[in-house]
């Protein structure tokens, strides 16, 4: 979420706590979908996961002040970019341990770089090339154990985190697209279309990782789970864009990485090799660099 689509009221300390208890509750959600993958197709828990996304969204309107707003155009190609970024995911959790495949996703904010230097024309220091080099460095350090173990599904993550770039991006090239609710509301509904395509193609051709595969009744409260911390979870992290701006908010997100390691471990008993463990730091002093630089600069 960037903090340009909503108007600020700037309160430091409840920002740093939205942004803490969100990044500490969003390894759950991966968890909760890598535990689905062994009988669901990634297909359907991402489709899952945003039809609850607008359908809680819209419940909670009836309860709160903000209202959603009008549909916009931007919508759709954000719907699209943040759903393929989720479904890649989803299926990179399919294979990949837990930690290993949220450090993978975690070259976002290098790639969001190269984005905005090429499409944005953002002018580029010295200190962008070193953060996009060591986040590359650490990238390749993390695959290599992961390549010849899980194979191009190591890639998975990656991928995903190029399209969430791209999301991220357009949300940059924006402007007034309503307020977090108006946004969280449309995407899941656009997403939700978006992956009904998908599970349509994936019947028709009986293509397994698009297919919509029968739900046991004891899987549902653990679906509807995922539905109202996905929804929980998006709206605390824009409400702390709203009280503070993405330089004070951007380091807080790599807590994400030491929380899906350890319910990696707890849960399927996923402890990550050297090698991850190395990549995976590389990766994370990479984007604390970049963003410590981008603070200095707006000083």
């Amino acid at each position: 979420m960037n903090n340009r689509t909503l108007t600020q009221i700037p309160n430091v300390n409840k920002a740093m706590l939205f942004m803490v208890i969100g990044v500490m509750l969003l390894p759950f959600t991966d968890t909760i979908a890598k535990y689905l993958s062994t009988t669901l197709s990634p297909t359907q828990i991402a489709w899952l996961r945003f039809t609850l996304q607008a359908l809680f969204i819209f419940i909670l309107t009836f309860f709160i002040k903000e209202k959603i707003g009008k549909f916009k155009l931007n919508y759709l190609y954000l719907g699209f970019f943040v759903s393929t970024s989720i479904l890649l995911l989803f299926w990179g959790l399919k294979y990949l341990p837990l930690a290993n495949n949220i450090a993978l996703f975690f070259i976002e904010p290098l790639v969001l770089t190269l984005l905005s230097i090429i499409f944005l024309k953002e002018k580029v220091f010295k200190e962008h090339i070193i953060a996009v080099i060591l986040g590359l460095i650490g990238t390749l350090i993390i695959i290599r154990p992961n390549l010849s173990m899980y194979g191009i599904a190591a890639f998975l993550p990656i991928l995903s985190a190029i399209l969430y770039a791209l999301y991220l991006m357009f949300i940059r090239l924006s402007s007034n697209l309503g307020n977090s609710v108006t946004i969280q509301f449309y995407i899941g509904i656009v997403a939700s279309l978006f992956l009904s395509i998908c599970l349509l193609i994936g019947e028709s051709f009986s293509l397994e990782i698009l297919k919509f595969n029968s739900i046991d009744m004891s899987y549902w409260w653990i679906i509807l789970a995922l539905g109202i911390l996905t929804t929980f979870i998006q709206l605390l992290i824009s409400k702390a864009f709203y009280y503070a701006n993405a330089s004070v908010l951007a380091s807080f997100q790599y807590l994400e990485i030491i929380f899906a390691t350890f319910l990696g471990w707890i849960i399927f008993n996923d402890i990550p090799d050297r090698l991850t463990i190395l990549g995976a730091f590389i990766v994370i002093f990479a984007g604390l660099y970049l963003i410590k630089y981008e603070r200095k600069k707006k000083k």
